[in-house]
C-alpha cells in the first residue's frame, strides 16, 4: 500500500513540477519577474510542491 503512495506521490509530483516548469517560460511570468523581480505564487507552488512530493515519493519506494 505503500508503495502505491509512492507511486502516486512520485508521478503527480513530477507532472506539477513540469507544469510548473512549463509556466515559468510563459509570458506572466516574465512579466511578473520584470515588474516584481521573483516568480508568482502558482509557479513557486507548483514548483515546490512538485519537487517535494517526488522526492517524498521516491523515498516511500526506497
Amino acid at each position: 500500500m505503500i508503495q502505491i503512495l509512492g507511486i502516486v506521490l512520485l508521478v503527480g509530483g513530477l507532472i506539477a513540477a513540469i507544469v510548473g516548469l512549463q509556466d515559468s517560460f510563459g509570458l506572466r511570468e516574465r512579466a511578473a519577474r520584470l515588474f516584481l523581480g521573483r516568480f508568482t505564487q502558482r509557479t513557486l507552488a507548483l514548483l515546490i510542491g512538485g519537487i517535494t512530493a517526488a522526492v517524498v515519493g521516491l523515498a516511500l519506494l526506497v
